[in-house]
């Protein structure tokens, strides 16, 4: 793979067919670099002294073939990009990568001013604990990952405040079928 730094952007061609960009390629620029310049005059100097109606010509050909390159150039960096992109996919990260588990904020809900867990799950603090204990009389359990509190907390959660089982498993830090379980 290829690797250029242009004004701090990190490009790499993932795909072998896709070349880097020119070092002193900038498609942000307006502005033509020290080389291009050096390469213009290059050009004028090895050229006889060309007519007015040609030097015009020329020099549309020659910006018309600038805005065709740069175009091109762009064009590949957005489908390197892409190939990227489909790359990434494949490789597994994990979603749900919050400090606070659901678990933990429960407890922070329990433990902490009395008036949050009211406003977050809808009951005061002495409601949820004897909630807690009848579902346990129920002879309902713990799973192996969630806990009865965490089970109570997603259910009331939802009821409040509505939201979906992707926004619920969010701050639960639940995948969205554990919280329709």
């Amino acid at each position: 793979m290829g690797d250029v730094t242009d004004c701090g952007y990190e490009y790499k061609s993932f795909c072998p067919c896709i070349p880097a960009f020119p070092p002193h390629f900038s498609a942000m620029s307006d502005q033509p670099d020290q080389q291009d310049q050096q390469d213009q005059q290059d050009q004028r100097d090895h050229q006889p002294e060309p007519r007015q109606h040609d030097t015009d010509r020329r020099v549309l050909k020659s910006a018309s073939q600038q805005v065709f390159v740069q175009t091109l150039y762009l064009f590949l960096e957005l489908l390197n990009q892409a190939i990227l992109d489909l790359h990434a996919r494949r490789i597994r990260t994990p979603y749900h990568t919050s400090i606070l588990s659901g678990e933990a904020w429960v407890q922070e809900l329990l433990n902490g001013h009395p008036r949050r867990i009211r406003n977050e799950l809808g009951v005061n603090r002495g409601t949820f604990t004897i909630l807690c204990k009848a579902i346990q009389l129920l002879d309902i359990h713990s799973s192996r990952h969630v806990s009865i509190e965490e089970q109570l907390a997603i259910f009331l959660y939802t009821v409040v405040t509505g939201l979906s089982c992707i926004h619920v498993g969010e701050r639960f830090q639940r995948s969205p079928s554990t919280i329709t379980k």
